[in-house]
């Protein structure tokens, strides 16, 4: 069901049936004779609904504008936030929004800018965070109140010349504001008109305007002899003061103000130079939004936004753009929150309580660890860590991004009489007690779980109790030991999910109680998985979550990876698995050894903070904080694949008989390299290379088994493909486990790639492709977040690589650096020195690229697989997924169009009066389309990409067919495509 579906227009004042909405009950339109010629402005945007999307896109100096909304004004936005955009217009500002995920009602005086602005939900398949439209003057606005976290007004008051319209507009539009809600408004400059009429011309009737009294009132009514392509609707400027009255006179008290265009406002003519320079933009765009706030130039440009809260509220914290709180994002950025030399520091738990957070940690002395003897299968023998002399400890936690957090102050939990260790406390709240589950064991004995209460906020605690012990009946899974409890007061009861242990493994169990005291078993509710699962060997120390949905998320620790898996439930005793949402991290990392003993916190917008304990090389253990959770996202994800014994052995039988030298080649893109054949024919290497695929028939069916080029490059992929499944077709997968080595393994998917459908199909080629390109865009709105160079992720093409490759390129060119190229008798405006440069920028870490999405990091016609017969097709590879550059990835895409098709023909290169006459046939009909227009970057529009800096990227992506000899000079079939990067890109043609 999409969101718009459930809203119902009684409860908003808006349709979410895709029509332009009435008026509630007892309201009606504006009489078109009001002050002010509203029907005047009406009829101007109606004329031209696509007017102000124009505007937006029509140079640097309006594309700012855009610029110091979304990314300083807007981005501080709550995830999921609900949005009422008053003169939304054709959807400028709704649009972006909704890619963000933020949920956007519209309401406009104009019934074809609703229009336009609906069809464009449509076009980019965003319907479902449109909650619905209305058609009618903001003045009119009659929603029900507290119903929006945000109110745009990014137009309206331009054109409500009467102030006591702006008054009634501004007033209903502060009434719909939730609890903590803002309004933004943007106001016009008094000078703003008259640098306008200046530009236009019409010097006259700016002279007539500022002696007419208009410095005075503001209000600018257009003559009626002035011809309708130079005419301005009726419009209201303001100072500054004028519209914090405004806004104060409605209830509200001013928190910010903004210039739109910062110290651009005096730089207009250099402001649009930088229009063919991205990286000039680029830095021009950060100058001004540290300038947008200056109070000298608040009336300098055109435009000043003013945020504003109901009258009383605290002024908001303004928060810093984060890129977490998406599942795909958790735990890139891990940091200590807690731990001590000489001491061992794990099984964190935090809870929000009066007003603060706390945390709770078992901490002790690292040389009092006791170990006894054990070997997992696939492992050498190693000393398993039993018990030591730990206690638990409370202190106030950091705010997130703070730490580390020093112990030395902590308040001790007290320790059951009779009893020497403790660990894993679960912390909770009801009716403002504090409550701790724990567990406690005497010296070497069975561990046992207590319950301790706190009515002081933590200060002082009464004496345990001892609430669950071993079971005791026969074949008992909780028979050895009962601990590291997991605690959540929900529907009227207490529900307590566990690891019990029998003599063999770890499983979590759940009991539940109305009393907190006397506690009811229901046995087993996440077992341990098959041979080889991350959590063959034990499902232990869960953390459990409610999420915004009703449901419940658990996060635990899977030991045979040592790594944090999920499951998600509606009804806490059935799980669905959802796999491993954290691994543990590389040699040198604070949980190099393990991530484990997770602990979860709501932190609101259904966002879920996920805290753990690592173990690094030296067996050192410290709390880290991995980040946030998506629950929503998290519970999105499909179930992996089952693992069975019969694909345990297949994978076994890889890793046994396949010899050396079937594992390794050279080089992935030219080298020849044999292909492996078991002696049966059950097993095949599908693909020789430094990373080979396996298939393998079983007794269950046909398998793909991709051993990797090491563990982290299978976890890597087997999460990102998990992640990727909520915008792209991807096979089911499961990471299976034998000592340090993990193997991806794959469903068999009946298919061919993509680039072989252009010779044998171009007419599905083209149709798949196009399919491709929507889901990718679905895909990159949904995950699209600004650069941070340390959230960056590369392919083995790192930047260093491909400028390695450039330079090569360049000396290679150097004798024909100056040459023209011209394309099959038609001159382009590119010269080998000029794409050299190009090529430089766009890797140049100085001038990035502005945005990364979430992607396989090695998306070409090779890795998409199209069903014979079916419409029906996948995406495979992503050993490299993560966040990478969205230039980068559309390069990737469209150099494959170039090189993997097949299209490229008897390619020849002659040097002619400093000009290279490159000549390449194409082979028609598909060729012209793909490769001699912009047919597949128009796919994207919509996103923020960059096509010059495409084309520099293009370059190093071609380099293997500019170098076929390793010394000779660039290959004709190189430079062709090279020529036919830029016309795909939108470059290089003359004019």
């Amino acid at each position: 069901m999409s969101v718009a579906s459930t809203i119902s227009p009684p409860a908003t004042g808006f349709t979410a049936t895709g029509t332009s909405g009435a008026f509630p009950a007892g309201r009606t339109p504006a009489d078109p004779t009001i002050v002010g010629g509203i029907e005047r402005v009406a009829a101007f945007y109606d004329a031209d609904p696509e007017r102000e999307w124009r505007r937006t896109r029509s140079g640097p100096y309006h594309r700012l504008e855009t610029e110091v909304l979304h990314q300083q004004v807007l981005a501080g936005l709550r995830p999921g936030s609900r949005i009422l955009d008053i003169g939304s217009g054709p959807g400028v500002h709704a649009l972006e929004l909704a890619r963000r995920g933020h949920l956007v009602a519209l309401s406009d005086l104009s019934v074809k800018s609703l229009d336009s602005a609906r069809a464009r939900f449509r076009e980019a398949g965003l319907e479902g965070h449109l909650l619905g439209t209305q058609h009618g003057p903001a003045q009119h606005l009659a929603p029900p109140p507290g119903q929006f976290d945000a109110v745009l007004m990014f137009g309206p008051l331009y054109h409500l010349l009467d102030d006591a319209d702006a008054l009634e507009a501004v007033r209903r539009a502060a009434t719909v504001l939730a609890p903590g809600g803002r309004l933004h408004a943007i106001f016009l400059t008094r000078t703003s008109v008259l640098r306008d009429l200046l530009k236009r011309g019409r010097f006259a009737e700016m002279t007539a305007l500022t002696g007419g009294g208009y410095l005075d009132h503001g209000r600018y009514q257009p003559l009626s002899t002035v011809s309708a392509d130079d005419y301005m609707p009726p419009t209201r400027t303001h100072r500054l003061t004028e519209a914090e009255d405004l806004l104060h006179a409605a209830g509200l008290e001013v928190t910010d103000r903004y210039s739109l265009e910062g110290v651009a406002a005096w730089m207009r003519p250099y402001v649009d130079q930088t229009a063919t320079d991205q990286a000039a933009f680029t830095a021009l765009s950060r100058a001004v939004r540290e300038t947008t706030q200056v109070s000298e130039l608040l009336e300098a440009g055109d435009h000043f936004l003013l945020s504003a809260a109901p009258a009383g509220l605290p002024r908001p914290r303004r928060r810093p753009h984060r890129v977490e709180g998406r599942a795909d994002l958790v735990g890139r950025h891990r940091g200590v929150l807690a731990g001590a030399d000489g001491r061992i520091t794990f099984a964190p738990a935090l809870i929000r309580h009066r007003g603060r957070r706390l945390l709770a940690v078992t901490t002790g002395p690292a040389d009092a660890r006791t170990y006894i003897p054990r070997q997992l299968p696939g492992r050498a023998p190693e000393p398993w860590y039993t018990g030591g002399r730990n206690r638990i400890v409370l202190t106030a936690a950091p705010e997130p991004g703070g730490g580390p957090v020093p112990l030395d102050g902590a308040r001790p939990l007290p320790v059951p009489d009779g009893c020497d260790d403790v660990t894993g406390a679960s912390l909770a709240v009801h009716q403002d007690a504090l409550h701790a589950y724990f567990s406690a064991r005497p010296d070497g004995g069975a561990w046992s779980i207590y319950h301790t209460i706190s009515r002081d906020g933590g200060t002082t605690w009464a004496a345990p109790r001892l609430v669950l012990t071993p079971g005791t009946e026969e074949g008992a899974t909780d028979g050895e030991h009962v601990l590291l409890p997991a605690v959540l007061h929900r529907g009227g009861a207490w529900w307590m999910w566990y690891a019990g242990r029998d003599d063999h493994h770890r499983r979590i169990h759940l009991a539940t109680s109305n009393d907190g005291r006397t506690w009811q078993r229901h046995g087993v509710v996440v077992p341990t998985g098959p041979a080889g699962a991350p959590d063959a060997y034990a499902a232990d120390c869960p953390a459990v979550a409610a999420t915004s949905d009703g449901g419940l998320l658990m996060v635990y620790g899977a030991g045979t990876s040592r790594s944090l898996a999920a499951a998600h439930s509606r009804d806490g005793l059935t799980w669905r698995p959802l796999g491993t949402v954290l691994h543990r991290g590389g040699p040198g990392s604070p949980d190099s050894r393990y991530a484990f003993y997770p602990a979860l916190l709501p932190e609101g917008g259904g966002r879920i903070r996920l805290l753990y304990a690592g173990e690094d090389d030296q067996a050192r253990w410290t709390v880290l904080d991995a980040g946030l959770l998506d629950a929503k996202l998290l519970a999105e994800r499909p179930t992996p694949l089952p693992l069975t014994d019969e694909i345990a052995a297949a994978v076994d039988r890889v890793r046994d008989e396949v010899p050396a030298p079937y594992w390794d080649s050279p080089d992935d893109c030219h080298a020849p390299a044999p292909a492996y054949a078991s002696p049966d024919g059950t097993l095949t290497q599908l693909r020789p290379s430094s990373t080979p695929v396996f298939g393998a028939r079983t007794a269950a069916g046909a398998v793909i088994i991709k051993p990797g080029r090491g563990r982290a490059f299978a976890e890597r992929e087997h999460t990102g493909l998990q992640a990727l499944a909520r915008h792209l077709p991807v096979p089911a997968t499961a990471l299976h486990y034998r000592g340090e080595d993990a193997t991806l393994v794959s469903q068999a998917l009946d298919g061919i790639p993509l680039r072989d459908l252009a010779a044998t199909d171009p007419e599905r080629f083209l149709s798949v492709l196009g399919e491709v390109a929507a889901r990718l865009v679905h895909g990159a709105t949904a995950t699209l977040t600004p650069r941070r160079e340390d959230d960056v992720d590369h392919s083995l093409q790192t930047p260093a690589v491909l400028s390695g490759w450039v330079e090569d390129l360049a000396r290679r060119l150097q004798p024909w650096a100056d040459h023209t190229l011209h394309l099959n008798g038609t001159p382009t405006q590119l010269s080998c020195r000029s794409l050299i440069h190009l090529a430089r920028r766009s890797l140049t870490p100085a001038a990035p690229g502005g945005w990364l999405i979430h992607a396989t990091g090695d998306l070409h016609l090779c890795n998409i697989l199209v069903h014979p017969t079916e419409p029906r097709w996948w995406v495979i590879d992503a050993e490299f997924a993560g966040l990478h550059d969205l230039d980068q990835t559309l390069a990737k895409l469209a150099g494959s169009c170039l090189k993997h098709t097949g299209l490229l023909a008897d390619a020849a290169v002659r040097e002619h009066h400093g000009v290279l006459e490159i000549t390449c046939p194409l082979a028609e009909p598909l060729g012209g389309q793909l490769l001699g227009t912009t047919w597949l970057l128009d796919r994207f529009d919509g996103l923020p990409l960059d096509r010059a800096r495409i084309l520099g990227l293009l370059m190093p992506d071609l380099f293997f067919r500019l170098t076929r000899d390793e010394n000779a000079p660039a290959a004709a079939e190189g430079l062709a495509a090279l020529a036919l990067a830029a016309r795909m890109t939108g470059h290089g043609a003359a004019q």
